[in-house]
């Protein structure tokens, strides 16, 4: 499929479930949407953490689309959509057809489904894949930089590489610092307060085999913590693994890097 269809699918509501391996090659982005009044807050935070919240695209006040992604609306085009009031979430909804305002300004930054996808392109063996497991999401206690009311303990995703691959790993992740970049921890996870017994959310059985190393990338989830926080009067973000899929490649992203 094509971003576009699976947006497609997504305003149709027949796109429910996770975008992982949805749309090869195409860039998938986290989407962070606030009052105008907070997201200039939330913006410099951004600035403040670029391996947590990479800003791809950034909407203009009252504007759904980010044509720099593709044919993007905001209102409909994520598979589901987590309401948050006063830093609390209250709710999933499927659409904001009914809840757009002219002050909303939307965010999109890089997913590590994406960084999978060029992990894969590189030959670095995804084992893990075979195994059903798709990574997991960990608190840590590494800290992320606070601006204006916006900060949170760095939350992590976590992916098991190969012991021979992990150098390849890394080097292709540096490639992509609007996925993430590097990864911010190779290794023993209890070096950043991290328990791989409990996780926060994952994709399948956490599974860790004999000759892989965890690896630990920065998640664009942080930025739900840091809403908690802050606590706007509203606030939506995409739900976890609900990815806004876009027209725009990967090789684009490599060319805009060059």
């Amino acid at each position: 499929m094509t971003g576009r269809q699976v947006r497609s699918a997504a305003r149709a509501g027949t796109w429910r479930e996770t975008t992982r391996g949805a749309a090869p090659g195409h860039l998938q982005c986290n989407v962070v949407i606030l009052p105008e009044r907070e997201a200039e807050a939330f913006g410099q935070w951004c600035e403040r953490n670029p391996s947590v919240a990479p800003v791809l695209a950034r909407s203009q006040p009252g504007d759904p689309r980010l044509p720099a992604l593709g044919d993007i609306d905001l209102r409909y085009d994520l598979p589901a959509y987590r309401l948050f009031e006063h830093g609390v979430a209250t709710a999933h909804l499927f659409d904001l057809s009914a809840r757009w305002t002219d002050d909303l300004v939307g965010f999109a930054f890089g997913c590590s489904f994406s960084l999978e996808d060029a992990l894969r392109r590189e030959g670095v063996e995804l084992a893990y894949e075979q195994r059903g497991f798709g990574g997991a999401i960990y608190g840590t206690r590494l800290p992320t930089i606070g601006h204006a009311g916006f900060e949170a303990p760095l939350i992590v995703s976590m992916r098991p590489i190969v012991d021979g691959s992990a150098q390849t790993a890394l080097a292709v992740s540096k490639r992509y610092p609007h996925l993430h970049g590097e990864p911010v921890h190779v290794g023993d996870p209890t070096e950043i307060g991290v328990d791989l017994a409990r996780p926060l959310e994952t994709l399948g059985e956490v599974s860790v085999a004999d000759g892989e190393v965890p690896v630990f990338w920065a998640c664009g989830v942080t930025t739900q913590s840091a809403i908690e926080h802050a606590r706007p009067p509203i606030a939506y973000t995409h739900v976890s693994s609900r990815m806004l899929v876009c027209d725009l490649m990967l090789d684009d992203l490599v060319a805009a890097a060059a």
